[in-house]
């Protein structure tokens, strides 16, 4: 099993409104441009065999910077941010969390895709990225709701209220080490 180690891309203008744009292009911001050179230099003394990023512009962003030993940063739209349906422009505040979490759901009421269909493409990935990398350092740059399907796949998590309150900050390191 490969070491893992997740970041969330840095700070963009849509986590400062609280709005919800999914897949939107957006760029860092300077406090997003700062945070990704902030885990850079946290990583920095730490060899990754690969750097998987989602294909969204601010994840591939925060890898370029993040990738301080020129890796070939592999993008797979499996670690994209969540697709939001009609939650697109509505504030994060104003989503039905239980619905959006749903773990039997394919697709909330509005067409948001749950944490249910998330797992199912995240766990492809981890897959590949497992069995590629055995026993080797691998980094991933990605979304909240990608960082949340990792952190559940690899621990083992299905407690709903350790799911609910699941968030990881946009300079957060998060590693895992699963044994088979």
């Amino acid at each position: 099993m490969a070491e893992l180690y997740v970041i969330r891309h840095g700070r963009v203008p849509s986590n400062d409104s609280g709005i919800i744009v999914g897949r939107d292009d957006e760029e860092l911001t300077q406090v997003g441009l700062k945070q990704a050179r902030i885990v850079r230099d946290k990583l920095k003394n730490i060899n990754f065999s690969a750097i998987y990023s989602s294909d969204v512009k601010r994840a591939i962003q925060t890898a370029n910077i993040v990738n301080s030993n020129n890796l070939k940063i592999i993008t797979d739209n499996r670690l994209a941010e969540r697709e939001p349906g009609g939650a697109y422009g509505k504030k994060r505040k104003e989503i039905d969390k239980e619905e959006w979490n749903s773990l039997i759901l394919d697709k909330t009421s509005d067409g948001a895709e749950t944490l249910k269909a998330g797992l199912i493409r995240t766990e492809s990935i981890l897959t590949e990225i497992h069995k590629l990398y055995e026993k080797e350092r691998v980094l991933i740059v990605t979304h909240n709701f990608i960082c949340k399907c990792i952190w559940m796949l690899e621990n083992n998590i299905t407690d709903k209220e350790e799911i609910n309150a699941f968030f990881q900050n946009n300079d957060e390191i998060r590693r895992y080490i699963k044994k088979k």
